[in-house]
């Protein structure tokens, strides 16, 4: 499936590609993902170039996502990818940044602090990569 997403002038200012899911199996042990499991992949596509988005940066949505959201220019692009694994009540939440030739990407997370007021929902960011 490929999402095209328009910049304000009508033109088209990134492409998310998202592949299908694919069986993997690595008998390393000392690698990340050890086993068999599912991986998904995506590659956008932004000034005419296409890079792959690394892995890691997917690999907490084991089952799928229910929103992709994308903003940017011509020097760089930040995606929110939002889902919700069936195993947990809570959505997940990912930001992937594109700046010339790197992708980096980072997990939302609830760091709640002892000093926070009631009801008060602190996030912090968790590197994937």
């Amino acid at each position: 499936m490929t999402l095209t997403f328009k910049n304000q002038q009508g033109g088209d200012l990134a492409k998310i590609e998202l592949r299908t899911l694919k069986a993997v199996c690595d008998r390393n042990p000392e690698k990340k993902g050890f086993g068999v499991g599912l991986e998904r992949s995506m590659r956008i596509e932004h000034n005419g170039q296409w890079i792959d988005v690394p892995k890691e940066c997917l690999s907490v949505f084991p089952f799928g996502e229910d929103e992709v959201s994308l903003s940017g220019d011509d020097a760089g692009l930040g995606i929110a990818i939002t889902g919700k694994p069936t195993e947990r009540g809570e959505r997940l939440k990912v930001s992937i940044f594109k700046h010339g030739d790197e992708v980096f990407c980072v997990q939302v997370v609830r760091c709640p602090n002892v000093d926070d007021p009631p009801g008060y929902i602190r996030e912090c960011s968790r590197d994937l990569q």
